[in-house]
């Protein structure tokens, strides 16, 4: 969703969903800014200021979910449930 959002020149949508701003993974962040650098909308995250990084604090959770999805999927469910 925030790969899709920034690329449309839609993120703004997320802040005004989501006022205190959202967390993500720092390998969601490593995904879409720095291997996604030039990619469409990879500078508008880099610049979102409400966007934080927060680890994992146990990777347990995202290790069983990458058997069915995406790593940086996984960690941001787990983050989730954190």
């Amino acid at each position: 969703m925030l790969i899709a959002l920034s690329s449309i020149g839609s993120l703004p949508l997320l802040v005004q969903r989501f006022p205190d701003g959202i967390l993500i993974p720092p390998l969601v962040y490593e995904e879409v800014v720095t291997t996604g650098q030039g990619r469409p909308g990879a500078a508008a995250v880099a610049a979102a200021r409400w966007i934080t990084q927060v680890p994992l604090a146990d990777a347990r959770l995202s290790g069983l979910l990458r058997n069915e999805l995406d790593q940086g999927e996984a960690e941001a469910i787990a983050l989730a449930v954190q």
